[in-house]
């Protein structure tokens, strides 16, 4: 099928006909073939399949030799490879690619200039600052090799901003400027190279880990199974084996030895080859690679036992070999599971949220719709059992909601008319009518995925340290092993191969490069079930140590939503009337007061302008050419006389623990108005888990009158208690604090709180705060329940443990290890089996973190 306005790049068939169809040219073949490097001059240089005997074949010249292939198609793949200066992708890809004799794109995107209609990419693109971003699943990737080509091959094209292939999700993150590049031209590139490539789907990215984990499995057996007939040889030489009184090897020996060679070989080549193929990537790319002292063992070792081999002196490594291999891959496959749990939370999510909605329309019954076609207003019917796709508001009916994937409390919570509901709630009870408020892309289960991908991406301290530490140690590793060789070969030459090999096996520069992301990984997973979002994992270190919590009054310590008490008029408006007024005036701020005051008032039908928000103090604005203002007594009186009745009013709400609010215009104050805010559920149990978890000085800091929160103090055991702070106050005190050498954490959640927060060591907030406090926070508490940060701070000091433990078995165990390897004192087989348990100590070590608190 031919897609106007999509130049088509990949045949379906085999046949020159079919490949002139597809609108390129025909290219060059002829009828002899040359001699060509490769094991067969039947098989096609592409995918390795048998060439067809034909006088016709396609006949392309790379990498300095003529080339055959079983069709145009793969000629024309390999052909876009070169052409994009890719061709060294043949030197060190560990596999053939897909023939292009097969259906090599899905129907789907057959369809590709779909792609660029805003409807479709409405469901998995999303504007950025600087161009649109995607995540696109890739599929038959085989290898390292084909990630650097895919990789090389996006960035190569003018317009592609950015791309980021992750290698344990095959998961590519592109971000393209769309001015420049279409995204019908992205997928058609991948494709032109052999690959498929389609929006990230939860559903398909757990096929992909499936199949992830049974190669790994598979590799696994392979080198188990293998190997076992290398150690059986191997114990059979330990106590029968060894040279007769002729001083050579038994036949059996001999026999076993090539054998031994044979099936060493196959390990090395099928399950041991991303060791070499991850060393060749650190080579190309000028860096110290962890694999390449595990590369250079083997080789050294395997070469070394072929000599042994062919001129039946000496020892040979092939149980060495094998053992280390199976080894190392068990240990890699502890690790692989563990990025793949820790990252299975997130794509729950999204595979929990449904395809179709019902999307109720004006004078109809409604119909069935694609979720990506909601837009914001729409209105949908959410029958029991099912689960939202969208954030929206109920505007009928009350029903209970199951909320644990979002916020980890395992309770229904009850929703009413008016009020929130977001993505990935299934509705328990009774059916609902929901207005949307976002999207798909927008929606609290998109949102939370990027923001725990992008907090992955930053780590604490010590642990970029450890990784830039990873790469010197290597090069010190390479240093010492070429220090023992050079001495062992002046000294007693029969060892310098044996203690070489063993230095080079025995080091584990993993401990340090690779266990504590995974030990922040599996961490990210149980805070999301915790109920925490982590935006900022450096922060994790200091959550774990921060000896002063700073809590903010209003909507963290207290519910957030105080009620209207008592309206005492004190001027010529009614009550009405005054909050008429003060809902006006409050009709644009997310202050706690001003959503008491809407919910009242929802609609004051008064004209407001120009409006001014002092953080902190109030409002001020003109209604009907007159200047009101709302807000706390000294903001509202500072330019009034002194009155000793409004001022006992004042007193005596504050003695009740109630928030006051003043609402005055140029003939004086107009009312007084009282809030009663509860204590949030919860908060005692905060306060207990953090002084069970160390904290050991807490600190409340709030705008409201010093009388209230020093009552609220008292109540909850907070020693030290500051009101009637301003948001440069509360700056200032943490700054004080910290200045004192203090580790403070902040929670709050209003629009005072955000320079703070900002300030802090570490923040949290809300996750229903303000943009503001949100922008400023490291972690977010997606659900309602304060004692989470509790449960929070104990994973961060276990998280942090872990990975100093990970950190000090990494350092000890070699500086142990290396010195009695290259002393000779450690063979071969031994520093293969301490390595494996050293590797799969540390993951085993970060796996702990997947269950507790």
């Amino acid at each position: 099928m031919q897609i106007p306005g999509v130049k088509q790049h990949l045949p379906v068939h085999g046949s020159s006909a079919d490949f002139i169809q597809w609108g390129m040219p025909e290219l060059s073949t002829a009828s002899s073939k040359p001699p060509l490097r490769k094991t067969s001059d039947t098989d096609c240089f592409h995918c390795g399949l048998p060439v067809p005997d034909d006088p016709a074949t396609p006949i392309l010249e790379i990498l300095g030799l003529q080339r055959v292939f079983c069709c145009p198609g793969c000629q024309a793949v390999c052909k876009a490879i070169a052409d994009a200066g890719l061709s060294d992708y043949y030197r060190y890809r560990s596999g053939r690619s897909a023939s292009a004799r097969q259906p090599l794109i899905p129907e789907f995107l057959r369809q590709v200039a779909l792609y660029d209609r805003p409807e479709i990419q409405q469901g998995f693109v999303r504007e950025t600052d600087n161009g649109r971003e995607a995540s696109l699943l890739l599929e038959n990737i085989r290898c390292p090799a084909c990630l650097w080509l895919n990789e090389r091959h996006l960035r190569s094209l003018r317009g592609v901003l950015e791309v980021h292939i992750d290698d344990t999700t095959q998961r590519a993150r592109v971000r393209w400027d769309p001015d420049i590049i279409r995204l019908s031209e992205i997928l058609t590139a991948i494709a032109d190279i052999g690959y498929i490539a389609h929006p990230y789907d939860a559903g398909h990215s757990e096929q992909l880990g499936r199949l992830r984990r049974r190669r790994s499995i598979e590799r696994l057996i392979f080198a188990g199974a293998a190997g076992m007939m290398v150690m059986n040889f191997s114990l059979a030489t330990y106590f029968m084996g060894g040279v007769d009184a002729r001083g050579q090897y038994q036949l059996w020996e001999i026999i076993g030895r090539w054998t031994s060679l044979l099936v060493t070989a196959v390990i090395l080549v099928y399950p041991g080859q991303e060791f070499f193929l991850g060393a060749w990537n650190d080579l190309k790319q000028r860096r110290p690679g962890m694999d390449i002292p595990i590369s250079l063992g083997l080789s050294i070792a395997m070469l070394a036992s072929f000599y042994a081999t062919l001129t039946q002196q000496g020892e040979v490594y092939y149980d060495s070999i094998a053992m280390f291999v199976f080894l190392l891959l068990l240990a890699r496959r502890r690790e692989l599971r563990g990025k793949l749990r820790a990252a299975d939370r997130l794509d729950r999510l999204a595979r929990v949220t449904p395809r179709t909605a019902y999307r109720l329309e004006a004078g109809e019954a409604g119909c069935e719709v694609p979720v990506v076609e909601l837009v914001p207003g729409d209105c949908i019917r959410l029958l029991p059992g099912e689960t939202l796709a969208v954030d929206g508001i109920i505007v009928r009916g009350r029903s209970s909601f199951d909320e644990s994937l979002l916020t980890g409390e395992a309770l229904p919570v009850v929703h009413a008319t008016g009020e929130d509901v977001a993505a990935g709630a299934v509705n328990g009870d009774q059916p609902v009518e929901i207005r949307v408020t976002h999207g798909v892309q927008t929606s609290a289960v998109n949102e939370i995925r990027r923001l725990v991908e992008r907090g992955l991406e930053q780590r604490p301290r010590y642990a970029l340290l450890a990784e830039r530490a990873a790469g010197w140690f290597v090069a010190a590793v390479l240093l010492i092993a070429a220090a023992t060789a050079l001495f062992w070969l002046q000294t007693e030459p029969a060892r310098w191969i044996s203690s070489t090999i063993a230095v080079l096996i025995i080091t584990c520069p993993c401990a340090l490069a690779l266990a504590t992301p995974v030990a922040l990984a599996v961490s990210a997973g149980r805070f999301i079930e915790l109920g925490v979002l982590p935006l900022h994992l450096r922060a994790v270190d200091a959550l774990a140590h921060s000896d002063c919590f700073v809590f903010d009054k209003t909507g963290t310590l207290t519910a957030g939503q105080p009620a209207v008490a008592a309206v005492v008029t004190t001027g010529s408006l009614d009550r009405n009337q005054c909050l008429r007024h003060a809902a006006a005036l409050a009709a644009h701020s997310e202050h706690p007061v001003a959503r008491a005051l809407r919910r009242v008032i929802p609609l004051p039908r008064l004209a407001v302008e120009p409006l001014e928000n002092v953080p902190g103090f109030g409002i001020r604005a003109l209604i009907a050419g007159r200047q009101w203002r709302l807000g706390k007594p000294a903001f509202v009186l500072h330019a009034l006389p002194p009155d000793p009745e409004l001022a006992a009013l004042i007193g005596q709400a504050r003695d009740r623990g109630q928030l006051v609010s003043l609402l005055s215009n140029p003939d004086g104050v107009q009312a007084v108005l009282t809030l009663e805010d509860p204590v949030r559920p919860g908060v005692e149990r905060l306060l207990a888990g953090l002084a069970d978890a160390g904290v050991r000085r807490f600190a409340m800091l709030s705008g409201d009158a010093s009388a209230t929160v020093a009552k609220l103090g008292r109540r909850l055991g907070i020693p030290e208690c500051r009101g009637d702070l301003s948001a440069r106050d509360k700056l200032d005190w943490t700054r004080a604090r910290q200045g004192e050498g203090a580790s403070v954490a902040m929670f709050g959640d209003g629009l005072n709180d955000a320079p703070t927060l900002a300030a802090a060591d570490v923040s949290i907030s809300f996750a229903d705060a303000t943009d503001l406090a949100n922008a400023g926070s490291d972690f977010l508490l997606l659900g309602e329940d304060p004692a989470a940060l509790a449960d929070a701070r104990r994973l961060a000091r276990r998280t942090r443990r872990t990975i100093r433990q990970n950190l000090a078995w990494a350092a000890a165990y070699n500086l142990v290890a290396v010195p009695f390897a290259a002393a000779g004192w450690i063979p071969p087989w031994g520093a293969a089996i301490g390595m494996s348990c050293s590797s799969l100590f540390v993951v085993m070590n970060a796996l702990r973190l997947r269950v507790g608190k």
